[in-house]
């Protein structure tokens, strides 16, 4: 509900439900992934379509989900944040003078 306050305490999990219910599958098409490894702050990007590829993920898995399957390039502990990031421009004209 917009305009719905919360009391204190209580978060919403919007990598596994709320309003969007986003999937890897979703990010497949103008997203990249960062990652960032929580213990040594290691961060490097990741195309979602790649991911998909791998074994153990597949297209209905939410992002945290994602994020328990993947392990830290360098420490290699599975302690990741997955943050989706934009990189197809979108464009802002929508139409005529009406």
């Amino acid at each position: 509900m917009p305009g719905a306050k919360l009391p204190l305490g209580v978060y919403l999990k919007w990598k596994t439900s709320g309003e969007l219910d986003l999937q890897l599958g979703d990010y497949t098409d103008g997203y990249k992934f960062r990652l960032q490894c929580r213990k040594c702050h290691n961060g490097w990007y990741e195309d979602p379509a790649i991911l998909l590829q791998w074994p153990l993920m597949h297209a209905r898995m939410y992002l945290d989900e994602v994020e328990q399957s993947l392990a830290c390039r360098s420490c290699h502990t599975p302690n990741v944040t997955v943050t989706p990031m934009i990189i197809k421009p979108t464009h802002h004209f929508v139409g005529g003078m009406g």
